[in-house]
């Protein structure tokens, strides 16, 4: 009780204080609508300048005293309502609607470079602090707003300066700046850009959530005409070194009317420019370092990041088909420019793991646009081209969902393959004089992990669906090795792997349909790959589904079993070992086994789309040259499929309360697929091919 009065004294304090900062015609507009309880003392009129600082900084200060005397409440369980936090949901709008509305006060006080500028910008950063708040608690700022023309009008000056605010350029390092005021512009953007990403950010949570106000919020903020002049401006920065700028833009990207300001203005002729100049410069840079292994120590472009982020936003946005392919255009153009840095990024997986899924995502969003946008001539000046840049890019997808899929785990870990479909590549390999295979004991990705065993928590082994490894680790002790022994890192390097492979594959099953009208003789995915790929996905995700099942029947004699197996010993208390252990691996495995789930299912997707182009291109009889490919095809995926029996089965994926009948139905299109195409190879006098491998 009595930390309430102080949190409702604090909020007295806070009010009057932004009270003070408003003007007389947004005093009156917000009493009226019930921005705040009382006005009758506070006096009219605009706030000399020299005390608008130090009243914003006092702001600032008691917001964050406000919020970090909340969270000790919730902490301590005391004066809470029936959300758990201590300030209403009516009080946290109430504040930013002050705050709101101060800004604005302080947009009409001048124009250009003005005191007035650095107290938005400090009063920015306490919206930022009090949005942040409102996130944590579920809570709708814009809700509890009134929708009166005048308060929307009031929201829209205020964006309108913050974005003016944002436009000069902010730098990572000071002396980047030509001089002090140039330093204090820098400041006053990245404020301001805190605030209005926060505030977009919050409007896009609650619009997803069906707040109507949001909407109404929405369309005023970008109704406005003076904005295109200035989002046009921030995307000139993009060409600088204004690595935060991006940051606003992904904002601004969420919402449709933020996509297509930002397509007039634009925005990916701008990242074609830098994309031009930093690939001329890499390729100097790399052309000087040809014997020093240069490629090797030339790091990815700092914005690179940003602006794949950019690019998938926009691409993904709820623009129409027609302005989604011609952003689609650009896109291409920009992936074909970076196709060395992308090939490099990717043969240095994992490292830039993050990155390495941006890029992917961004060629995967990228054909989808184009597919979507209309006329021959499109594709045939894009996709349909299979230049050098492009068969890079389209290389570098296919190399690592090899090689993801067929390493979701260390080799150790690895349970064996089927016998068949061993049996298959030796045979496809033997029938070519200068192929051959290698070991599968060779080096993976997972072999050039950085070594973080002073950092890491060890932890038992995770199911991969080999019984012979699991019996080994449990029934044996040995000695902790940080080359084979399990952790929380290594967790999170097949979780992040696991969304790397099923983002390739997506992108792989979009490829498929320009694949078919390049009219490839061939098929455009290696059997044997995606058949070890099901495999392995699939047999982890079920063992990592009796794994959970056994956490919930009995997890503590499970995990004291487990934890003594691997030589596990933590310095606590015995029931925090378990207590935590169980909480921990319960969450890595739940992430790790849908993921695999759904990666086995999509690489039966792509494998139905692929057969089902190639026996559209010959309905009757494949051609004489293309008919081993068909054997080859069938011979890999039966006993894929018969392994994992994905037909009956599915694949174990129920993590998220979704049902195995699509994995099962995808499985038994293929299937079907396999016997039409042996069907047709069986017709044909040349059977010689099939039972010469004795696949089938």
């Amino acid at each position: 009780a009595t930390f309430r009065m102080n949190a409702r004294a604090i909020m007295d304090i806070l009010c009057a204080l932004l009270l003070r900062l408003l003007n007389s015609n947004h005093l009156d507009a917000l009493t009226q609508h019930g921005a705040f309880l009382c006005a009758e003392h506070v006096s009219a009129g605009n706030v000399e300048e020299e005390c608008a600082m130090p009243l914003s900084i006092a702001a600032l200060c008691i917001t964050d005293i406000l919020i970090e005397s909340s969270s000790q409440d919730v902490a301590s369980n005391v004066g809470q309502d029936a959300t758990g936090f201590s300030i209403a949901e009516e009080d946290v709008a109430r504040v930013c609607a002050l705050i709101v509305g101060a800004i604005s006060s302080f947009a009409e006080s001048g124009n250009g470079m003005v005191p007035s500028d650095g107290s938005a910008a400090v009063l920015s950063c306490a919206l930022t602090r009090m949005l942040a708040f409102a996130e944590e608690a579920a809570y709708s700022v814009f809700s509890q707003c009134s929708q009166s023309s005048i308060v929307l009008d009031i929201f829209a000056n205020a964006v309108e300066f913050l974005f003016r605010s944002s436009a000069a350029p902010v730098f990572d390092a000071e002396e980047r700046y030509a001089n002090a005021h140039e330093a204090k512009r820098g400041a006053i953007a990245l404020a301001a850009r805190s605030g209005l990403s926060s505030l977009l950010g919050h409007l896009k949570s609650t619009i997803e959530s069906g707040d109507s106000n949001s909407e109404l919020f929405r369309s005023r903020i970008f109704a406005s005409d003076s904005l295109s002049a200035t989002v046009a401006h921030l995307v000139h920065l993009i060409t600088s070194d204004d690595n935060d700028v991006v940051y606003l833009l992904q904002q601004m990207a969420l919402f449709h009317d933020g996509a297509q300001l930002l397509a007039k203005a634009g925005v990916t002729t701008k990242i074609l420019d830098f994309a031009k100049t930093y690939s001329d410069e890499e390729k100097s840079y790399l052309s000087s370092y040809l014997e020093t292994n240069g490629a090797g120590q030339l790091r990815p472009p700092s914005l690179l990041k940003g602006h794949l982020s950019l690019l998938n936003m926009l691409l993904s946005s709820s623009l129409t088909s027609l302005e989604r392919g011609a952003l689609a255009i650009d896109s291409f153009q920009i992936l074909k420019v970076y196709c060395g840095t992308c090939d490099r990024i990717v043969r240095l997986y994992p490292a830039n793991a993050d990155l390495t899924v941006k890029l992917i995502e961004a060629l995967r969003l990228t054909y989808i646009g184009l597919k979507e946008s209309s006329g021959s001539n499109v594709l045939e000046r894009t996709v349909l081209n299979v230049d050098e840049p492009l068969s890079t890019l389209e290389s570098s997808v296919l190399r690592i969902t090899c090689q993801l899929s067929s390493y979701p785990f260390p080799s150790h870990l690895l349970p064996p393959l089927p016998t068949r479909l061993v049996e298959v590549e030796q045979f496809h390999s033997s029938r070519s004089r200068n192929i051959s295979i290698s070991s599968r004991n060779e080096n993976t990705w997972w072999d050039i992990i950085p070594d973080l065993t002073s950092s890491a928590q060890p932890m038992p082994s995770p199911p991969t669906g080999s019984l012979d490894v699991m019996n080994h680790q449990r029934s044996s002790s040995y000695q902790y090795d940080a080359k084979t022994a399990w952790s929380d890192t290594k967790y999170q390097y097949a979780i992040s792997s696991a969304k790397c492979l099923e983002t390739s594959i997506l992108f792989l099953i979009s490829r498929v349909n320009f694949v078919k009208q390049r009219d490839l003789p061939t098929f455009c995915i290696d059997a044997v790959a995606v058949s070890t790929g099901i495999c392995r996905c699939s047999d982890a995700s079920r063992a990592i589904q009796d794994r959970l099942n056994t956490l919930k029947s009995h997890p503590e004699e499970d995990i004291t079993r487990m934890l003594d197996a691997s030589n596990v010993t933590i310095e606590t208390p015995r029931d925090h070992q378990l207590s935590h252990g169980i909480k921990l691996e319960r969450e890595y495995l739940s992430q790790l086994g849908y993921r695999l789930g759904q990666c086995a299912e999509k690489l039966v997707c792509l494998a139905l789309q692929d057969a089902r182009r190639m026996a559209a291109r010959s309905p009757t009889r494949p051609m004489h040259e293309t008919s081993c490919e068909w054997a080859y095809f069938i011979g890999a995926l039966t006993p894929a499929l018969a392994h994992t029996e994905m037909v009956t089965k599915g694949v174990g994926c129920a993590f998220k309360g979704e049902g195995v009948e699509t994995s099962m139905a995808l499985a038994q299109a293929l299937c079907q697929e396999l016997e039409k195409m042996n069907d047709v190879l069986q017709n044909r006098p040349h059977q010689n091919i099939l039972k010469e491998g004795s696949f089938l």
